[in-house]
Order: C-alpha cells, then sequence, then structure tokens
C-alpha cells in the first residue's frame, strides 16, 4: 500500500460567496501535501467564481450548469486523479491536520471518519461533536446506522466509487448516505479516528433547513436501509433481527421521520409475535429465613401465577428449626416446588447458590421471599432476552412502604460497569441471567450485604446488561431493609468498595472507585455523632491529609468559579484564620 497516496479534496460550491475562500484556504492549508483542490461550481450566480480564480494555479476548478450537489460531486468524480476522496462542502473547513491523520489510519476497505466542530455564521465553535468511539470500534457500521456521519470527515477510497457507483442524482438532500449506505453493502467498514478534525458550518440556507424533500427522503432511506441489509448483517451487527429493529426505533424516534420510526416498531411487533417460547425453562431461586406464613404466600403465589408456565421453583428454607410443624408444608408438599433445607444458617448467599446448582433451567431468576413478581414479569424479561440475544437482564420495580415509588432502574442499559461500580441500582428481584455464565461466578458467601452488587460487577466484566424501563416487580421495604438503614447501607459500601479494590480486572476503573470510595466516605460521616466527629477532624490522619483536602477544594474552586473568585475566597479565608 502506497504511504504517501495522492489526496482529491473535492469542494462542490453554489452561491458559496460568503464561504468558499475560507473553504478552498483550509484545503492549501493542509500539512500533507500530495493532495489535489477539485472545486466545482454548481452554476453560481453570485461572486463565486471571480473568488476562485484566484486561486488559479492552487486548485483545479469546473464549472457547469445548476444540477444539485451529487452532480457536482459526480462531475469531480470523473476528473479526480487521487487514490483518496475527501470531501469539503464550500460553507465547512478542514482543520490543517485533517487529511494527514486520516492517512495514517487507511486499511483495505476501510472508511476513515473522524469528530467535528459546529460553527456558527462567523466561523465561532460552539459545539463539539465527540462520536462514541468504544461503540464504533465494537461496531463499524454503528455511525451510519445511527446517522452520526458528517461527509466532510470522511476519507474514501476512490475504488469505493468505482465498486459503487456514483452520487444518486434525483436525491437532493440524502445522496450522501445513500451512498455510504451502498459501500456498506459492498463491505466497506468505517473506522472512527477520536480526534477533531473539522467544522461544520451551521446557517439557515443549508439545504438540510430549506429543501422540502427532506421529510420525504430522509424516511425513504431509512425504510430502504432497514429493507435492504441483508437479515445476516443485521445478526452480525446486533446479535439479533430483533435487536437490529429495536436499535433502529430507538435511533429514529429521536428524528422526524415518523414513517420510518414506526416502521421499525412495527418489525419489532411481527418478530415479538412469532416467538414461542413454551420450551425454555426458567429457575426461580427464592431463599427464606423468617418470613411469615402470610408473606411467603405472597411471594410463591407471584411466581405459580406467572404467565409463562415452563418455570422451575427452587425454595431455599435458611432457618428450619424457625417454623413450627405445618407452617410450611404449603411449599413442602407442593410438587411444582423443589424445596431445600439448609441444617444450620448460612446465609443468603449460600442458599442462593444453592438454588443456582440445583438449577436445570435455561434461565434463571431470583425472588426474595418478602417481594413479588407481577405476573407477566418471567414472560416480558425472557422475551427481551431471548430477541436480543442477551444473557443478562434486569428490569424496574415498585419500592413499596407506607407508599408505593416507581423505581426507574431499568434506564441502566448496556455496557454500565462505570456505573455500577459507584451506583448500581439493579435490585436482585429484578434480575435473570442465563443459567451458563452462572457457573463462571457465584455469590460471594462470606458477604452479608453488598454480595449481589458485587456479582453484577463481576458479570459487567464480561457482559452487558440489557434493562427494561418496566416495573415487573414489588419490592417491600421498612426501616430494617437496606434502603433505610444507615448501618446497613455503610456495611454494603465497604464490602463493595474492599471487592473492587482487591479486582485485577478493575484496575483501570480509578475513577468510579473514587466516586465509590466517596459515597462510602459520605455515608459514614452523615451517620457520625458530633462526638465521633471532633474525634475525626483532631485526629493525626485528619490533619496529615489536610493539604491533599484543601488542594481538592481549591481546584474545584477554580474549576467552578474561575481564578478570580479563588484567589478572593483564599485572601478571605487567610484573613479570618489571622484573626485567630
Amino acid at each position: 500500500m502506497n504511504k504517501s497516496p495522492k489526496v482529491s479534496v473535492i469542494i462542490p460550491v453554489y452561491n458559496g460567496e460568503n464561504y468558499v475562500q475560507e473553504a478552498i484556504e483550509s484545503a492549501l492549508s493542509q500539512t500533507y501535501k500530495n493532495i489535489e483542490i477539485i472545486v466545482v461550481n454548481d452554476g453560481s450566480k453570485d461572486k463565486t467564481e471571480a473568488i476562485c480564480q484566484k486561486y488559479k494555479g492552487k486548485i483545479k476548478y469546473f464549472k457547469k450548469e445548476n444540477g444539485g450537489v451529487s452532480t457536482a460531486l459526480n462531475l469531480a468524480l470523473e476528473k479526480m486523479t487521487g487514490e483518496y476522496f475527501s470531501w469539503l462542502s464550500h460553507d465547512d473547513l478542514y482543520y490543517p491536520n485533517k487529511i494527514e491523520e486520516e492517512i495514517k489510519e487507511i486499511e483495505e476497505n476501510t472508511i476513515v471518519l473522524s469528530d467535528y466542530d459546529l460553527i456558527n455564521e462567523n466561523g465561532r465553535v460552539f459545539n463539539s461533536i465527540i462520536l462514541p468511539h468504544y461503540l464504533m470500534k465494537r461496531n463499524n457500521q454503528f455511525a451510519l446506522l445511527n446517522g452520526l456521519i458528517n461527509g466532510i470527515t470522511l476519507l474514501i477510497p476512490k475504488k469505493a466509487f468505482d465498486e459503487c457507483g456514483k452520487f444518486d442524482e434525483n436525491l437532493k438532500c440524502t445522496q450522501d448516505y445513500e451512498m455510504w449506505f451502498r459501500m456498506m453493502l459492498k463491505g466497506y467498514k468505517f473506522k472512527h479516528i477520536p480526534k477533531i478534525l473539522a467544522s461544520s458550518r451551521q446557517h439557515s440556507n443549508q439545504t438540510t433547513n430549506t429543501s422540502p424533500k427532506m421529510l420525504s427522503e430522509g424516511n425513504e432511506l431509512w425504510i430502504n436501509m432497514m429493507t435492504q441489509l441483508p437479515n445476516k448483517m443485521k445478526k452480525e451487527l446486533y446479535q439479533t433481527e430483533y435487536n437490529f429493529y429495536k436499535e433502529m426505533y430507538n435511533f429514529l424516534k429521536n428524528t422526524p421521520y415518523e414513517d420510518a420510526e414506526m416502521y421499525a416498531l412495527e418489525k419489532q411487533n411481527e418478530l415479538y409475535k412469532k416467538l414461542d417460547l413454551t420450551d425454555i425453562k426458567v429457575s426461580v431461586i427464592m431463599p427464606f429465613y423468617d418470613e411469615s406464613q402470610k408473606i411467603l404466600k405472597r411471594a410463591v403465589n407471584s411466581v405459580k401465577n406467572q404467565t409463562h408456565k415452563n418455570i422451575e421453583f427452587i425454595v431455599i428454607n435458611d432457618n428450619k428449626d424457625f417454623y413450627k410443624n405445618g407452617d410450611i408444608d404449603f411449599i413442602k408438599n407442593d410438587k411444582n416446588i423443589i424445596y431445600l433445607e439448609n441444617n444450620k444458617n448460612l446465609g443468603v448467599s449460600a442458599s442462593r447458590n444453592s438454588g443456582i446448582k440445583t438449577a436445570s433451567g435455561e434461565y434463571i431468576a431470583f425472588l426474595d421471599a418478602d417481594d413479588e413478581f407481577l405476573k407477566d414479569k418471567i414472560e416480558t424479561q425472557l422475551n427481551e432476552l431471548v430477541l436480543c440475544g442477551g444473557s443478562f437482564s434486569h428490569t424496574s420495580y415498585k419500592r413499596i412502604n407506607e407508599t408505593e415509588n416507581v423505581i426507574n432502574s431499568g434506564l441502566q442499559s448496556g455496557n454500565i460497569l462505570d456505573e455500577c461500580i459507584y451506583h448500581c441500582e439493579i435490585a436482585t428481584p429484578t434480575v435473570m441471567i442465563k443459567s451458563k455464565i452462572l457457573n463462571e461466578v457465584l455469590f460471594d458467601e462470606n458477604l452479608k450485604i453488598g454480595e449481589d452488587t458485587c456479582l453484577w460487577i463481576e458479570l459487567l466484566i464480561k457482559y452487558s446488561i440489557i434493562g427494561i424501563n418496566i416495573p415487573l416487580t414489588n419490592v417491600y421495604v421498612d426501616k430494617n431493609s437496606a434502603a433505610y438503614n444507615n448501618e446497613k447501607q455503610i456495611e454494603g459500601l465497604k464490602n463493595i468498595l474492599k471487592y473492587v479494590l482487591n479486582n485485577e480486572n478493575l484496575k483501570n476503573f480509578d475513577k468510579s472507585i473514587a466516586l465509590a470510595a466517596q459515597n462510602y466516605s459520605n455515608m459514614v460521616l452523615k451517620t457520625a455523632t458530633y462526638n465521633e466527629y471532633l474525634e475525626i477532624i483532631n485526629s493525626k490522619s485528619w490533619k496529615i491529609t489536610a493539604p491533599l483536602r484543601l488542594a481538592s477544594k481549591s481546584i474545584k474552586t477554580i474549576k467552578d468559579s474561575g481564578l478570580k473568585s479563588f484567589f478572593i475566597k483564599t485572601k478571605k479565608y487567610l484573613k479570618e484564620k489571622g484573626k485567630k
């Protein structure tokens, strides 16, 4: 591969007297020198031609009758002599290292793209578009299928056009994405550089703001993309066909393309209706300790009344001496319940692990004995796991005390390892996991509280989680529940902190671990008595670490209020200290 291939920078222009000179200058200022600059005047009626003529000898200039940007790009494709195509709209700008940085990243059958700035009519940056690099690295078509590509950031092999043809001259607004999609179907991948290499100008005269065809062409584009993409590629990119349409729907609902949005939703529903879960067994594991018969019956009935019927129900008695004769016969004598009993109290983790080892279901769900499932909990969650090809899932839930509050924990979805380390909202009775991945790791039986979060973190190191923002479990709490008990919260936070600090797989998660430590510190200090507080602030360790706290506070002040405010506050602090 040629290490210094020629790059053709293509600038189509129509009535661009306000900006075209800046665009040409930005192309001429490239640090990479093996380039040709081709300007195609698409029938401008202003001073565009006079401006371009000033660059005679530095650019290749062509003039044609007005036919739209596609016709100008196609003429440039005929005239270019470079191995790579780089499009620069006449109202946008390249930063000097744009071509140089992208040439470093070229690979076979690859289109390179970057981040970019947004500038106003006066060229002032008002926002930076930073694309999700980790998602684009994992799925090289993510940018295209989520509408994240700005054509001016691309570097495209000329042979891609030789294989895919020219821009569709009938399109006025979507000719770019229609072309990138054709290239995708030919096997071209998009490689993202996490650097800002261009700026895109936003102004009222852009075609996307003025063309009456924007909505119709946009809907047609996205529907065609969903229709024409082979099912094999949908599965390669998103694990399952359903997952593909789900992701497309989530993207399109934030766009003006309502027809395409509804198409994606309809395809989701079609696949949902075709799904048959009858033969998939789910094992529900429920330990119990000292719950009343009434509460136990509520939990048991919530499992027996599930709309999904292929359930293996495993119940573990972790306090066999607590119950009198006959108290739990409704469990022990039920042929549809697998009843296990610990000879002595082993704790909730050991009891759950015993259930996991006994389970024969393809999926495992957990229920605490004082909580209850809503009747469609298993079916809804199983549907989502199977359709999305997932291994690990949780839902939102209702927290019930004297009042009822919906906890929208199901909003936590995807790669949430960072978030889970310092603020995990995953409630155990909302979880469903594929059995085979629980063979790799179990609950830590040495922990009495926080053991569930430690397991979720361990699983999230390897797996993403599917969050379902529907409350499908009722979680009952009282003053002794961890949610309202400071001592239990402190113990849980301490256990989680110890776990993450000693996990080799989390050595690069310092920021999240620091936030977890801060949560622990805040909780401990919040619950300390006044005498305990005085003991802390007068201790030797508190005094030794004072400079670190002062430095941290100073940095925060500068960041929040600016340098001037920092000096004012410092002066005030020193003055007050002097009085003492």
